[in-house]
């Protein structure tokens, strides 16, 4: 195959940005989101050493297939799924710390919690963060020298599919956030017990009123009037 690339094959760390940064961090870290990142990467080297295997026999065909589209996608794919698991675990746990500090009832709890179908939902948006990468790699890997600048341009696509997907992220935590501080701003209405001492009142007053002889005594409460006026009364 005249004009590919030597067992020599370029790192293709240098082309994905930030991405390979082990510092790194996301707005978040007990999302984990870095660790996705950091695999995503890995899976990644891990293919260009499958390439630089085949191109150490001479096996170019073998080698394009080990970077070719399926690998890419699967990659961005398995990845994309852990950051929609993660996503969706931290926010069930805002919710439940939220609630945990206003004793928030389950009813109202739920108005804010994702169903299967929002799950399902943000788990298509992630991975519909990988538009970029899918469109470059949707031109495909030519034969000859031209295929290290594909690789190449598709490692540089995977960055942008990666920022893509931390910003959807970072919308859904914040909405989150928000249904998180409705919940542990929740607090019992005071109603039900402003209207338990209304009627207390109400009552204690009426029976005040009757034992005083001011309001027409029923039979039923003979036996407390008798009750009240044996006591020792100054």
């Amino acid at each position: 195959m005249s004009g590919s690339p030597s067992t020599g094959l370029p790192e293709i760390g240098p082309y994905l940005g930030r991405l390979p940064e082990v510092t790194r961090r996301f707005d978040d870290p007990t999302l984990g989101l870095d660790s996705v990142r950091l695999q995503l990467v890995s899976d990644l080297f891990e293919l260009t050493d499958a390439a630089r295997g085949f191109l150490s026999v001479d096996d170019f065909p073998g080698a394009r297939s080990a970077l070719d589209r399926p690998r890419w996608l699967e990659i961005w794919r398995a990845a994309s799924n852990d950051a929609a698991v993660r996503t969706v675990a931290a926010l069930k746990e805002q919710l439940v710390r939220a609630q945990a500090n206003s004793g928030c009832p389950e009813r109202i709890l739920r108005r804010f919690q994702s169903g299967a179908e929002a799950q399902e939902i943000l788990a298509a948006q992630l991975a519909a963060a990988g538009i970029p990468l899918e469109r470059q790699i949707a031109r495909g890997f030519p034969a000859g020298a031209g295929w290290w600048e594909a690789v190449r341009q598709a490692a540089s696509a995977l960055e942008d599919s990666w920022e893509q997907l931390e910003d959807i992220v970072r919308r859904e935590l914040a909405d989150g956030r928000r249904g998180a501080a409705v919940v542990e701003a929740w607090r019992p209405s005071p109603v039900p017990w402003v209207v338990a001492a209304a009627s207390l009142t109400a009552v204690l007053g009426w029976v005040g009123l009757v034992l005083g002889g001011y309001l027409p005594r029923p039979s039923w409460l003979d036996w407390l009037a008798r009750a009240f006026w044996s006591l020792p009364w100054p």
